[in-house]
Order: structure tokens, then C-alpha cells, then sequence
């Protein structure tokens, strides 16, 4: 069963040093960079890089899967690194994962769009207080439970009241299954709190928990699951907004770091 497989007690048959080659610990060692922005929009990554906010750290420091490697970058003349991230439990773990290895990194700071569950405006940003754990990789790295702590949730809405960012803080379902969010699961999550839904959020706390690094996410409301769905602004985001959330991070990485 799912909820028995965390185990503390036995070594990994493959940690993130044996996939990682020592030309690529060896380049990476060159640069200090403590905090990464973690973003899922591959259009993101590329408006900033034609307007010059961030350079590509070194074209041989490369994260990713056979399904495609990813580029490391920074953000120019800073010590603030970015990387796109896959979405899903997996993926997203194992990139962070790499990238901890890589850099000896300590901060993450992670955002990206989630489902309103309740009557939140689009675009709002949600700070997740708490994670449903509905999903696999979780449970490898911490013992089972239904919610996970997401731990620097309240220091970071500290930062959004410092920045003047209107928020609303409380509970997320984290998913596996984009396609199966059915109307009695999303009553039961509801119920239980939760005010959005994404695909990230209680694996990678459970990840940074179990690592000793900390996570610091937001989301903002895309699409609504209320009452019926609606789209919203779901994959029709402007790019303009794109990068409002970024320089947002941005500036939490710069208090963070």
C-alpha cells in the first residue's frame, strides 16, 4: 500500500549523485547560487530570455528527462537561479531533487497556476497553508498522512503584506489526475478546507522536509471548479501577467536569499 512506503531506515538504491555526472557537479561548483525561482511555463522561460533577464548558466548544465533536458539559467547579474520544471509529482520532484545536488542549493521558491475550488477571482494569488496528499511521490518521503504542513507559509505571506500583494491563504489539494477531479472528490476537499487545486505543491514540501531545504510557493487561481468548470484564464495567460508573477518571486528571492 501507498501509505507504507516511506522508509527512513534503508538507504536509496539511486540517489541524485550517482545520476548526476561529476563534469556536471564539477561545472556547476563554479557558480554560487543558493535560491532558484521554479516555473512550469516553458513561454516564461523564453520571454525572459529574449528580453535579457536571465542568461543560461552553461550550455553543458542541463536538467531533465528522456522525454527532454531543460537549461539552468540565472537571473542576470544576480545570484538568483531560474529553472523550468515539469509538471507533476515525479518530475517536478526530481528536477528539484537534481538541481539541490547540483547547487547545494537551499531555497526554492515555486509558483505557477492552480484550480479554484471555492469563489476566489482569477489571477489571486493563493499561498498553500496546507497540502491534501493526493498523489504518489509524497509518500516516499514522508510518513503517511492526509495533509502535509507546507511550513513557511505564514513567512511568506509576511513578505507578499511587505510587497503590498493582496492574498488569500489556506488548504490545496495537490493531484495526480488533471482529468479526474470529480464533482464528489472536489465536494470532500471542500469540505475539508481546500480553496484550490494543482499538481505540485505536497510532494514538494515533502521532498524539501525530507532534504533539509526550504520551500517557499504561491499559486494564482487560473481556472474554477466552484460549481461547474470554467477555463478562465487557464493556458490563456498573458504574458504580461506571466511576468508580474515572476518579478514577484524575484522579489521574495531577494529576501530570502
Amino acid at each position: 500500500m501507498i501509505n507504507n512506503t516511506f522508509d527512513d531506515r534503508s538507504p536509496a538504491m539511486i540517489s541524485p549523485q550517482d545520476a548526476i555526472s561529476q563534469d556536471a557537479l564539477i561545472l556547476a561548483a563554479q557558480f554560487r547560487i543558493n535560491t532558484f525561482i521554479v516555473t512550469f511555463s516553458s513561454n516564461l522561460i523564453k520571454a525572459l530570455y529574449e528580453k535579457g533577464t536571465i542568461e543560461i548558466l552553461h550550455d553543458e548544465l542541463q536538467v531533465g528527462s528522456a522525454a527532454g533536458k531543460n537549461h539552468i539559467y540565472r537571473i542576470r547579474n544576480t545570484d538568483i537561479g531560474v529553472i523550468l520544471c515539469g509538471i507533476g509529482a515525479p518530475l517536478s520532484t526530481r528536477i528539484l531533487e537534481e538541481v539541490r545536488t547540483l547547487f547545494n542549493c537551499h531555497n526554492f521558491i515555486v509558483f505557477g497556476s492552480c484550480g479554484a475550488l471555492t469563489d476566489v477571482s482569477e489571477g489571486r494569488v493563493i499561498i498553500p497553508a496546507e497540502a491534501y496528499r493526493d498523489e504518489g511521490t509524497s509518500y516516499h518521503y514522508a510518513p503517511a498522512s492526509d495533509f502535509i504542513t507546507v511550513k513557511n507559509a505564514d513567512k511568506l505571506a509576511e513578505l507578499m503584506e511587505q510587497l503590498g500583494v493582496s492574498y488569500v491563504k489556506g488548504k490545496t489539494w495537490t493531484t495526480d489526475a488533471f482529468y479526474r477531479e470529480t464533482v464528489n472528490n472536489r465536494n470532500k476537499r471542500v469540505e475539508q478546507g481546500c480553496i484550490c487545486v494543482e499538481m505540485e505543491c505536497s510532494r514538494l514540501q515533502a521532498m524539501c522536509d525530507f532534504r533539509g531545504v526550504e520551500l517557499y510557493q504561491f499559486v494564482y487561481a487560473a481556472d474554477s471548479l466552484d460549481s461547474s468548470w470554467s477555463r478562465r484564464i487557464l493556458g490563456n495567460l498573458e504574458m504580461d501577467s506571466r511576468l508580474k508573477y515572476f518579478y514577484l518571486a524575484w522579489e521574495i528571492a531577494k529576501r530570502i536569499d
